[in-house]
């Protein structure tokens, strides 16, 4: 029984030591989720930065052939 007990318990400690060195995946994710993120707000703000030059050469052009 205390073979058991003792055995158990290295195995815990060897397992708690182990998860020290192991790669966080959730760490990971979050990483991946915020450069994502960023991307899309990036591509969303050139979008917006493009429309709103389409739209004043459209303005610009309607004004210009109703003279």
């Amino acid at each position: 029984m205390i073979y058991a007990g003792v055995t158990i318990i290295v195995v815990a400690i060897a397992l708690f030591i182990v998860s020290f060195f192991m790669q966080d995946k959730i760490e990971d994710i979050e990483s991946q989720v915020e450069q994502l993120s960023i991307s899309t707000m990036q591509d969303t703000y050139q979008m917006k930065k493009k429309i709103k030059i389409l739209e004043e050469e459209l303005l610009s052009d309607n004004l210009s052939a109703k003279k």
